[in-house]
């Protein structure tokens, strides 16, 4: 009995190894790096060197299907989605490695390699419309129109491809593969807020065929922080819509503790200084109080802050308010960590102060005590 079942052990354990093996012309003495591939990152797996008849071969344990990509010391690789127990053969040359190969034993893998093939045609296709548009020159000139057209169906035509594989592959992990395809390091073939819909299909889809996998956690992750990207991008193309360009600067419109808005613009004439600061960071607070000497100095001679809260709690804002005596102008979205105010201006760090002069330009940042004052000498 004890003989048995350690045979059936066994045997279940090597109906996990799985091999990636071939013959690659032309690498003899090269070597070969397997690694698993994420949405986010690699992490190795195996290196093997090409024998001197050009074969290689890898094994590996594996308990579920997974990305993989095979790399050549120049940096070509060979994606592979692979399952347990799998026997993955491929053929190529050195010199056209990544390119230009042959593969068997694993139907995903196969899939995998038509999205690669397709996706070089097309950049094979843009760069050619490239150099037409660049022998052209003249932006004016008729053709140019048929080039930036044909260009543009080009695009269509990828992502229809794209598209039409994810609905018939929809369970595949392979799907994940080709959500991210790229047309170079920047541009994804789905990059548009609507593509989300696929990704969060294709994740609804492994969620219940591969619940488990690795790769189907960190879509889900990457969707999630995807759509909080886009709704930043959206916020922030509001915001700069906001910009005068009569003022320099980036307009505010933010309620007072009486929920009365106040403009940042309606200062122009005065010097301002907006601050950054809030009732739960004590480093603000104090430099809010010390800031009370010159405001105190300057005031009556044309100088204003306009003091901007990071809070979400409208009681404890005001208690700091009340408690410390700021008698500037105080205003606050009340919706940090979501400010508006915070996202259109950078803020990183607490306090934070822009100097605005007269004509309503920003002129310095950060600025304290002494450097101030000397600022406000020669502004005011």
């Amino acid at each position: 009995m004890i003989v048995l079942i350690m045979a059936i052990t066994g045997y279940a354990c090597n109906s996990n190894r799985t091999e990636i093996s071939g013959l690659i012309n032309g690498g003899e003495g090269l070597s070969l790096t397997l690694e698993r591939l994420d949405v986010y990152q690699t992490s190795l797996i195996d290196s093997v060197k090409i024998g001197q008849d050009g074969s290689f071969a890898i094994n590996f344990g594996l308990e579920e299907p997974d990305l993989y990509i095979l790399k050549s010391e120049k940096g070509a690789i060979i994606n592979l989605l692979v399952s347990p127990g799998e026997k993955i053969s491929i053929e190529s040359s050195y010199d056209s490695f990544g390119s230009g190969y042959t593969l068997s034993g694993s139907k995903e893998s196969e899939g995998i390699r038509m999205l690669v093939e397709q996706l070089e045609m097309t950049r094979k296709d843009l760069d050619s419309l490239q150099v037409v548009a660049g022998s052209i020159g003249d932006p004016e000139n008729p053709q140019m129109e048929l080039v930036k057209n044909t260009y543009a169906q080009t695009i269509i035509k990828q992502k229809r491809f794209t598209i039409k594989y994810l609905v018939e592959h929809m369970g595949s992990l392979s799907s994940v593969y080709a959500l991210y395809q790229k047309y170079d390091e920047e541009n994804l073939v789905l990059n548009l807020e609507d593509d989300l819909q696929y990704f969060k299909v294709v994740a609804d889809s492994l969620e219940i065929t591969y619940p488990n996998s690795s790769l189907t956690k960190s879509l889900r992750t990457d969707i999630e922080q995807r759509e909080v990207d886009f709704r930043e991008a959206a916020q922030l193309n509001t915001l700069l819509e906001m910009a005068t360009e009569a003022s320099g600067m980036l307009d505010l419109s933010i309620p007072d503790r009486d929920g009365n808005a106040i403009a940042l613009s309606s200062l122009q004439g005065k010097v301002t200084l907006m601050a950054f600061w809030a009732s739960g960071n004590s480093g603000s607070i104090q430099a809010m109080i010390r800031l009370q000497s010159t405001y105190n100095k300057y005031h009556e001679k044309g100088f204003e802050v306009y003091a901007i809260s990071l809070d979400n709690n409208k009681i404890n804002w005001m208690n700091a308010m009340d408690f410390n005596e700021f008698k500037w102008i105080n205003v606050s979205e009340l919706s940090f960590p979501e400010s508006e105010a915070a996202l259109l201006y950078n803020i990183t760090e607490l306090p934070t102060t822009y100097l605005i002069n007269r004509d309503g330009d920003i002129v310095a940042k950060n600025l304290y005590g002494r450097s101030l004052e000397t600022w406000l000498d020669n502004l005011i």
